[in-house]
């Protein structure tokens, strides 16, 4: 059965915890969906976060997925469940803990009663709490953007994955130009 992999987020800013949701989609699904919001939070301005997205994030994952700039990350969900839901494929969803309830396994059950959709957090909660789950680094969107605030570009870096560390320069100017 073919498997798309959903990953809701205001991503504000992109760090080593989204990566986590997205590799983890990756590893257990053949297409995988990035629905991000384009409102700003805080400092970041949601077409700049965009923009990180198309010129830096995207190019360096080393497998492609498809992001999506949109009003409701979570809304989106539903309305590609909705628009585009197929009774042949399986669907997974990849979020924090605090979102469970807006997509639990329930609800999704009660909407699309014909479909195969399942929130991997609400099945595995300790592996997706907001920093604190099994991702390579420790790393919530506040505590990133409080480190871009402070101007401290070391613990901003540190919050990255890995792959994006080395372009942390790049990826901080993209967000603050």
């Amino acid at each position: 059965m073919h498997t798309i992999g959903f990953v809701p987020g205001a991503m504000k800013p992109f760090h080593a915890g989204h990566n986590h949701l997205i590799q983890t989609a990756l590893s257990e699904c053949d297409r995988v969906i990035v629905f991000t919001s384009l409102k700003d939070r805080g400092v970041i301005k949601g077409d700049k976060m965009y923009k990180a997205w198309q010129e830096l994030i995207i190019p360096l994952l080393p497998n492609h997925i498809e992001v999506i700039g949109v009003k409701s990350p979570v809304g989106s969900v539903y309305d590609y469940l909705q628009s585009n839901g197929d009774p042949s494929i399986a669907y997974r969803i990849y979020g924090g803990t605090e979102d469970i309830a807006r997509l639990s396994n329930a609800r999704m059950q009660q909407y699309y009663p014909n479909l195969n959709v399942i929130n991997v957090a609400e099945n595995d909660p300790d592996a997706f709490i907001r920093g604190a789950g099994y991702t390579e680094i420790p790393a919530k969107g506040e505590w990133v953007r409080n480190s871009i605030q402070a101007g401290d570009i070391e613990k901003f870096k540190s919050y990255l994955p890995a792959f994006l560390k080395p372009h942390a320069k790049r990826y901080l100017d993209i967000l603050m130009s």
